[in-house]
């Protein structure tokens, strides 16, 4: 607000008049024409033409660019090497596979934008995408457009169902564990493999992920054992001084403190708390796979993470050979095992004529799904197959961090959780 004396009136009344006057003088606006609305345009970076040749055609969509492109770059990578082993295998029943590939960005509109592209170039199947967030908005369009989509590593409960309807999305999959899923399997792990009797969790408020992972892991670590004890701390999204929660859990006692945050935030965490002298094992899930994790910093002491897989002997070193690069965790080996759930459906579908690929595409999406639905097989990351849901029962790998002596931690894997 701006203030004058009073001898300033008669000036201010002089600039009001003017502006009046410039008011009353000035064009009318013209109104925005229709259809013309400022408004977000989906990112997809690439749109391939659809074969005319007979080949099966799968799709790939994977943010390239933002927040998730490093996630999805390997995902991408790991579709590749799938498709290229069946097709150097012969492909399906004589027809090689074609990959149409959108890279998109990392907003949800972009993969909804390139899941309706997908549909239109006569995919068959959709693998993708990595974040929960970009898959939900393929979910969306798959389920509407009877079209099969295999995710690799979206872990929200949520994707496989919708849950404004409280029904299944029948044409969703996926080959990871879900976020609820980890945090039981990770309460179970500090019970009964640590002996924790005293859990703290601290979790980022306002991110389904880590809240969901959170809640998850209280539920099951006082499950059927009143002796157990549990207490929930949260910190905001962007904070990064974590000293007065970390007191809090201090006197709290924990014998394990869970963090289901990213490994950015746990690095954090890690070294403010051993700066204050907390004790308790640290423990994570999937968001803790980097190489990055604890590398300005970790625990006194060995902390443990889970990850939905150990990837095979050879895997990471074929991946370097490929794309100059190493890959990290288990995006690339998990989107791998992703094409050949599709794969086993479209051989259990038996030899499928150009009309199966032409005017009956409709049919022949609906046959695989239910097929992909049936299938039971060992993959690359152990055996996959999938519940009324479309979720994957599987084990998880624990890995341990060990404190560097002269040097950064070390992750190496320490034992398997879960079904086998």
């Amino acid at each position: 607000m701006l203030f004058l004396p009073a001898d300033g009136r008669r000036g201010l009344g002089a600039a009001l008049g003017a502006a009046l006057l410039f008011v009353a003088c000035a064009p009318p606006s013209t109104p925005r024409p229709r259809g013309t609305e400022s408004r977000v345009e989906p990112l997809v970076l690439a749109r391939p033409e659809p074969p005319r040749d007979g080949r099966l055609v799968l799709a790939a969509i994977f943010p390239t660019v933002g927040r998730y492109a490093l996630s999805g770059v390997q995902s991408m990578n790991g579709v590749r090497l799938g498709v290229e082993d069946l097709n150097r295998a012969g492909g399906i029943r004589g027809r090689r596979i074609v990959l149409l590939e959108y890279p998109t960005g990392s907003y949800f509109l972009d993969a909804r934008q390139a899941a309706l592209l997908a549909a239109e170039a006569g995919a068959l199947a959709i693998v993708g995408s990595n974040s929960s967030d970009l898959s939900m908005a393929i979910a969306e369009e798959a389920e509407a457009l009877g079209l099969v989509q295999v995710s690799n590593v979206s872990t929200a409960q949520e994707l496989t169902w919708n849950p404004i309807t409280g029904r299944d999305r029948a044409f969703v999959f996926r080959v990871c564990s879900s976020d609820v899923v980890m945090g039981r399997l990770l309460a179970a792990f500090a019970r009964d493999t640590l002996g924790a009797r005293r859990a703290a969790v601290l979790y980022e408020v306002g991110r389904t992920y880590s809240a969901r992972l959170g809640k998850s892991f209280i539920d099951r670590f006082r499950e059927n054992d009143s002796g157990r004890t549990a207490a929930e701390f949260f910190y905001l999204a962007l904070e990064t001084d974590f000293r007065s929660q970390l007191r809090e859990v201090g006197a709290f006692r924990p014998d394990v403190l869970f963090l289901p945050g990213s490994f950015t935030d746990a690095t954090l965490i890690a070294d403010q708390g051993k700066a204050l002298g907390l004790t308790a094992t640290l423990l994570g899930a999937d968001g803790w796979s980097s190489p990055l994790l604890f590398q300005r910093g970790g625990p006194a002491r060995r902390a443990y993470f889970l990850d939905h897989c150990a990837p095979p002997a050879g895997f990471n070193e074929r991946y370097r050979e490929a794309f100059g690069q190493p890959t990290q965790g288990c995006r690339a080996v998990l989107a791998d095992d992703a094409v050949r759930a599709v794969a086993e459906g479209l051989l259990a579908l038996g030899p499928l004529g150009d009309e199966d690929l032409g005017e009956r595409l409709s049919a022949t999406r609906r046959r695989l799904r239910d097929a992909v639905s049936a299938a039971d097989f060992a993959g690359l990351t152990g055996r996959v197959h999938f519940d009324r849901m479309g979720d994957r029962p599987t084990r998880m790998a624990v890995l341990a961090v060990e404190p560097g002596t002269d040097g950064p931690p070390v992750a190496h894997f320490h034992a398997w959780v879960g079904e086998r």
